[in-house]
């Protein structure tokens, strides 16, 4: 079990430095912040983190506080992501102003309940439901909030699944719808575990309910964070193939493009580049297409200039690459580019 914690923690950190490339440039900073927040949550779980750390802070279990209030800024952080990529216009400043002080009031309540009783001080807080209402009402505040958002998101996976038709999207809305349920899963287990062991002091979570509790624990993480960013990886990979395919074009177009301009250098409005510039320059498909059809335009000017059969096969392949059009399909709600 500490293994695969572990595992989950990596793969969550995993995904968060994938996405860095992305916010730098403006883009998904709502998913690299949670998924940031999300592998911190996952981090503190297993017990050869959690007893160090809670060491630092005195003992007192207050790592387990700071777990709850984390899965709770998580959540928070997660509704924005759905709500902007379900907004035409993006959040309104009323919206992420309501967003925050939800979030914050949670926080506190959670605080005051709390650090307000005395079953935080357990040696074993994380085994099992501890069977006190106050310890109930704790945690429920993470359970109810869990369950809320679960069914919130997943009827919006629902209504989105009807608008997608590129498949990896397709996988991407269904592996978090499939995520949603596991979260609804775990909520009500753990709330109806933790009335029922108040209940009856011989209570045990045993079973069926077990396995589906260990399942959706392990397993909504996991179909949660490979559905965040599983379209994001994939657009990232074809643009990354796109962008290699464009540079080797570029590099063996280039020595053409400086002996057909050398005579018309009229016609060119395209900046030259060092050798290092052609294999670092961002967007080397922009530089293509200028300097594809500054070719094309000394050729037509001056048709007595010596092109061989393997070049207008090099001009023909350029013209292909930056006439290629991309295909149109609906915003994905998973995967938001805001």
């Amino acid at each position: 079990m500490q293994t695969i914690l572990f595992t989950l923690s990596a793969v969550f950190w995993i995904a968060a430095v994938a996405c860095v490339p992305s916010a730098i440039r403006g883009l998904r900073r709502p998913l690299l912040l949670f998924l940031v927040v999300f592998a911190l949550t996952m981090t503190l779980m297993p017990q050869r983190v959690y007893e160090p750390v809670d060491a630092l802070l005195g003992n007192g279990n207050v790592t387990y506080f700071i777990f709850h209030a984390l899965t709770i800024v998580a959540i928070a952080l997660l509704d924005v992501i759905v709500q902007e990529a379900m907004s035409p216009r993006g959040l309104t400043r009323a919206r992420k102003r309501a967003t925050t002080l939800i979030t914050a009031a949670i926080v506190l309540v959670q605080a005051g309940l709390f650090f307000g009783s005395d079953w935080r001080i357990t040696d074993d807080i994380a085994a099992s439901f501890i069977p006190r209402w106050d310890f109930t009402a704790y945690a429920a505040t993470t359970w109810i909030a869990m369950g809320i958002f679960a069914v919130s998101f997943g009827i919006a996976c629902i209504r989105d699944l009807r608008r997608q038709h590129r498949p990896v999207t397709l996988i991407s809305v269904s592996l978090i719808l499939l995520a949603c349920l596991g979260v609804l899963t775990y909520a009500i287990i753990s709330l109806t575990s933790a009335i029922l062991a108040v209940l009856y002091a011989d209570y045990l979570l045993v079973g069926w309910g077990r396995i589906a509790y260990n399942l959706s624990l392990l397993l909504s993480p996991i179909s949660l964070v490979i559905g965040l960013g599983l379209t994001a990886s994939v657009d990232g990979l074809a643009s990354a193939r796109k962008n290699l395919l464009d540079r080797v074009l570029l590099w063996r177009i280039t020595p053409l493009w400086h002996r057909l301009l050398a005579n018309t250098p009229e016609l060119s409005i395209e900046r030259a580049l060092s050798p290092v510039q052609l294999l670092t320059v961002r967007k080397p498909g922009a530089h293509l297409y200028r300097r594809h059809v500054e070719i094309r335009d000394s050729v037509l000017l001056h048709p007595e200039q010596a092109v061989s059969q393997v070049e207008l096969a090099l001009i023909d392949r350029a013209e292909v690459r930056t006439q290629t059009a991309l295909p149109i399909e609906h915003p994905p709600l998973i995967g938001s580019t805001r």
